[in-house]
């Protein structure tokens, strides 16, 4: 798959959705800097998409994500209150694989 390239979304904080490409050799060092992170936790969002989020977003006070917290809460159990912090990218979990 060396050259290939995956389609991923950018949700940042603001509201602002970003659609990219980026490439699928070292995905996780472009994904980590296009939300400004160095780790990140994965989220399942149950229709083949996942989000991945910035793993210590809520110990570097990041702003809540409005838009990535409905997403998640979508796909929590009912009365779920955490919320998603930072930007955010959603992709085709297959295209991890």
């Amino acid at each position: 798959m060396a050259g290939s390239t995956m389609a991923i979304e950018v949700i940042r904080v603001n509201g602002t959705r970003e659609n990219r490409r980026i490439g699928t050799r070292d995905p996780f060092a472009e994904i980590n800097k296009l939300i400004g992170c160095d780790v990140t936790d994965t989220i399942n969002l149950r229709d083949g998409r996942i989000m991945l989020v910035d793993d210590l977003g809520h110990q570097k006070n990041l702003s809540v994500n409005p838009i990535a917290t409905d997403m998640y809460w979508a796909v929590c159990r009912p009365g779920t209150r955490h919320q998603i912090v930072g930007d955010v990218i959603v992709a085709v979990d297959a295209d991890f694989a």
